[in-house]
């Protein structure tokens, strides 16, 4: 559909674009960045972007070239910024909108309990039958994308959050009315530990010098790598005659494992929270002995 789109709005020639219009171009259709930079420049916009707009248009891809021209769409005088739309339908941008649905919380990637409902109405406060309404998700995926209105003028369609802990919006066109909801997404259920030293990431193997306290990191991440609170954290050593585990600490997010080497050796250590164990296995050198160290 994305793809459809682009080639309508290419051949509407000096039509100016609406937010979802942007958002959809951005979000995969077959024109390259210049190209996208000079079509916004060549057709402008129908509204005036906020920051808010800007960081949505950062997070799909767009690059300097594509926000310099948005800017310089907003510094343009109205009369020339708006150019006359064919209006499919009479629908009232003061008396439409989402009504049920909005502001819904959950975990990345989940659909929402909830449908997400938009009425159209016209200036009377009276309800249209029959207008498309075109739906384009930030950070969440919306089915059906695009819905007609009833006879009461509602739609209803389905919301899936996205992978990104943070906000997520999404944005309701009919005709040039167009309408943005938000929602919030949390983390995810932890479905990994992530191990570092001295910020470098640890997996399998890695080796520490003698004579020495080495600090692991320990922090959780679900499916999408959103941290998640780290719940009971702690390490068992296979054979503590090589390593000990001399202390653990913790806060919310993250914690950190001490370990003190004791004799050269080669054992495992295993590292535990939220109900998972991620093994990795630990060399301790000779103290006279060449080679690469991987934590000091």
């Amino acid at each position: 559909m994305t793809l459809l789109l682009a080639l309508y709005l290419v051949t509407q020639g000096a039509a100016p674009l609406r937010k979802s219009d942007l958002v959809r171009l951005l979000s995969g259709s077959a024109m390259s960045s210049v190209e996208l930079a000079q079509f916004v420049g060549r057709n402008c916009l129908t509204f005036e972007p906020t920051e808010r707009d800007r960081t949505d248009f950062r997070r799909l891809g767009a690059d300097r070239a594509l926000l310099e021209a948005v800017d310089r769409c907003a510094r343009r005088p109205t009369v020339i910024a708006v150019v006359a739309r064919p209006q499919p339908v009479r629908v009232s941008p003061g008396r439409s909108g989402f009504v049920a649905g909005g502001g819904q919380r959950g975990p990345a990637g989940a659909q929402l309990p909830r449908a997400l409902v938009f009425d159209a109405r016209d200036s009377l406060g009276m309800p249209i039958a029959g207008v498309p309404i075109v739906f384009t998700g930030i950070n969440a995926r919306i089915a059906p994308d695009t819905a007609i209105t009833n006879a009461s003028g509602e739609v209803r369609v389905g919301v899936a959050l996205g992978p990104h802990a943070g906000s997520a919006s999404v944005l309701a066109a009919a005709g040039d009315v167009e309408k943005q909801v938000a929602f919030n997404v949390a983390p995810g259920s932890a479905a990994q530990l992530v191990i570092q030293c001295a910020e470098k990431s640890v997996t399998g193997h890695f080796a520490v010098r003698p004579d020495t306290v080495i600090l692991l990191r320990v922090t959780a991440q679900d499916g999408f790598a959103n941290a998640t609170p780290l719940l009971e954290l702690r390490g068992a050593v296979a054979d503590a005659r090589i390593f000990r585990v001399l202390r653990v600490t913790q806060d919310s997010l993250a914690g950190t494992l001490a370990l003190k080497p004791d004799q050269p050796g080669t054992t495992s250590l295993a590292v535990i929270a939220n109900g998972m164990r991620q093994y990795v296995t630990v060399t301790v050198p000779p103290r006279v002995a060449p080679g690469k160290v991987d934590c000091p």
